[in-house]
């Protein structure tokens, strides 16, 4: 226990470490530091009791005592006795504004403004006054009203509220179940949303359509008839289905690619939906073979 804990007795510990910091500047440097110690030593557990105003919220009560401390240090080194001010008027501003600085930098999860954060404070001090003089929860008009502030601030201070402390994913939905987790009921992206844009381009490429290609379309994709059975139903060939089927696909290619933007969809459309290129070379016969300048004579069977 230091020495001005022995002096103190029931002497009030702010007038005693006042009278010990109006002698600093008289001590030699080694001893001075050691004085300053002391002080701050006798004056922590009254730090301390100031910080236990605050308490009753989300931070804790040892992070609070140790802010206020470290306030009453900053008031220790500051002070000046020459300009007349009691120590106890000048150390209680200081350790209550490194509380606020605390509670504005470190208490919020999400970091908003000092606007934000001070509009939120005023409206949570006002608004359980303002119920109970209104027997109902104030609506934001009458916050607005009440504050002299637009009702857009008001509703920002609100949503503010929800930047204050969040939750854990991981933490129990139910307190009697510790294996169902908040997380587990989050929803993610729907892989169908990158569809979206495709539909809408082939929705507008189908009205391009000729009725008649767009009843084969529907028959063959939508009601899932096979070829046959579209030609039983228009009266034409299963190859003639396959020739219209295959006219109205490379119609709908042609328009979605045309309509598609300049960001890489039209080539991924292309080379999803593209068939590969016919070989412009002429065939032969497996029985024939080809004679420069002559046209290939038929083989000639044995009798």
């Amino acid at each position: 226990m230091s020495q001005l804990s022995f002096v103190c007795g029931k002497q009030d510990p702010l007038n005693l470490a006042e009278e010990w910091l109006r002698l600093l500047p008289s001590l030699p440097p080694a001893e001075r530091a050691s004085r300053r110690n002391d002080i701050i030593e006798l004056c922590a557990p009254w730090a301390r009791r100031e910080a236990g105003r605050y308490r009753g919220g989300s931070e804790p009560a040892d992070d609070l005592g140790q802010v206020a401390v470290v306030g009453l240090i900053l008031a220790v080194d500051r002070f000046d006795p020459n300009r007349g001010v009691p120590f106890r008027h000048f150390a209680l501003p200081t350790i209550t504004g490194e509380l606020k600085k605390h509670f504005r930098d470190r208490g919020w999860s999400i970091r908003v403004s000092r606007q934000t954060q001070e509009l939120y404070q005023e409206v949570r001090r006002v608004e359980p006054w303002l119920t109970q003089q209104l027997s109902h929860v104030p609506t934001e008009a009458e916050l607005a009203a009440h504050l002299g502030l637009p009702a857009e601030d008001i509703r920002q201070a609100r949503a503010a509220a929800l930047a204050y402390r969040t939750g854990s994913l991981n933490r129990p939905r139910f307190d009697d179940d510790d294996r169902d987790e908040v997380g587990d009921h989050v929803g993610g992206p729907d892989p169908a949303f990158d569809l979206v844009v495709n539909h809408d381009a082939l929705c507008r490429a189908i009205r391009v359509l000729p009725e008649r290609l767009r009843a084969v379309v529907s028959m063959r994709f939508v009601d899932e008839l096979t070829q046959c059975q579209i030609a039983d139903k228009i009266g034409v060939s299963q190859m003639h289905v396959s020739r219209l089927l295959a006219r109205a696909m490379r119609m709908l290619r042609q328009h979605m690619l045309a309509e598609a933007p300049e960001d890489g969809a039209a080539d991924e459309l292309s080379a999803t939906t593209a068939r590969p290129a016919r070989s412009t070379a002429p065939r032969t016969h497996p029985n024939r073979r080809l004679a420069t300048g002559h046209p290939a004579r038929p083989a000639v069977r044995s009798a």
